[in-house]
């Protein structure tokens, strides 16, 4: 997302903002008291332009997302976020108005989810807006939901910064809690019948060529003796290519680094061949697996592919790694007597 399109996140109500006042709060420096109407950040509406980068932390899930070449991406891995949810944390707020002033004692802040990060109980979700030169926009915890106010967006309760004061507010301040609400993690979506063949490499080298047509796929009979194909495994197959997700990224390792582990390939009708292996030291069982994606064809998915997968890495469901597990014996069951 370039910077300058958060000048459009407000809108006609960003421009009553903006004549509402131009001090921004950061770090204790709000007035006591606000009167009902009052924007939660005043001058947020203007400054949110300048916006380069985001941190948000919640219990032990924390994200930093920064602009580079004003494209705004994961500060760790490099690879962009979705612009949506983005759009509508900077949006909410530049857009929140105080519905009315609540307890300005720390001893109740967890009772609103207002204690700080890192409490025991009650913590909220810490938001902070800053610009190219580090300099704090906007800084808040923000905590439980509230709809007495009625509206849109209803209320939810907040803290500015190292504020004691908490305050209901007209907004709806609710990041993504995990990496994955932050990207559009589908890579790819192509149509079951377009699968003309997939070949699994095992982690012992073995090779499972499988064909494919309309929609199925079915392994060479020489490779089966006494046993048939196991429909329901070979159909996962598909599945995980018909549309292909990731739950994580991560940037990528210097090709050739480490030695491959397990690999899935697929080949399209137009000519689109897919491969996903697993990088090597990547554990089984709970720790999290990562597979580089190689696309090649000279054909517009590939080529999309490829933009979007080159230099990282990508961590998939636990249910779409199981399928680097597979050998032939998963893939096949004995024949029915």
């Amino acid at each position: 997302m370039n910077q300058k399109s958060f000048l459009l996140l407000g809108g006609a109500t960003a421009l009553s903002l903006i004549a509402a006042g131009a001090t921004l709060f950061g770090s204790g420096n709000a007035p006591a008291f606000a009167e009902a109407g009052e924007p939660l950040f005043p001058g947020l509406a203007e400054a949110s332009a300048y916006v380069a980068r985001l941190e948000v932390r919640e219990g032990d899930f924390a994200i930093t997302i920064e602009s580079r070449d004003d494209v705004f991406v994961d500060a760790a891995s490099g690879f962009p976020v979705d612009p949506e949810p983005l759009r509508d944390l900077v949006s909410g707020m530049t857009m929140a108005t105080i519905a009315e002033a609540k307890t300005a004692d720390p001893s109740r802040h967890a009772d609103l989810q207002l204690a700080s990060i890192g409490a025991e109980e009650g913590a909220g979700s810490e938001i902070i807006l800053l610009d190219g030169d580090g300099d704090t926009l906007a800084h808040v915890i923000a905590g439980q939901r509230d709809f007495t106010p009625g509206g849109v967006t209803g209320g939810q309760y907040v803290r500015r910064s190292d504020e004691d004061a908490t305050w209901l507010v007209h907004a709806r301040l609710d990041p993504p809690s995990s990496r994955a609400g932050w990207f559009d993690t589908r890579l790819m979506e192509v149509d079951a019948i377009e699968l003309t063949g997939a070949t699994l490499t095992t982690e012992d080298g073995s090779v499972i060529a499988m064909s494919g047509a309309d929609g199925t796929l079915t392994i060479d009979p020489l490779l089966m003796t006494g046993r048939v194909p196991a429909e329901n495994q070979l159909n996962r197959i598909v599945r995980l290519f018909e549309t292909l997700d990731f739950a994580d990224v991560r940037a990528g390792m210097a090709i050739g680094s480490e030695a491959a582990g397990p690999s899935l390939k697929a080949s399209l009708e137009d000519g689109t061949t897919i491969t996903l292996t697993q990088v090597s030291g990547s554990e089984g069982g709970d720790e999290t697996r990562w597979f580089r994606i190689n696309a090649s064809g000279s054909t517009q998915i590939s080529e999309e592919l490829a933009a979007t997968t080159t230099g990282f890495e990508f961590s998939m469901s636990s249910s779409d790694a199981e399928v680097f597990d597979w050998t032939l014996d998963d893939l096949t069951e004995e024949t029915a007597s």
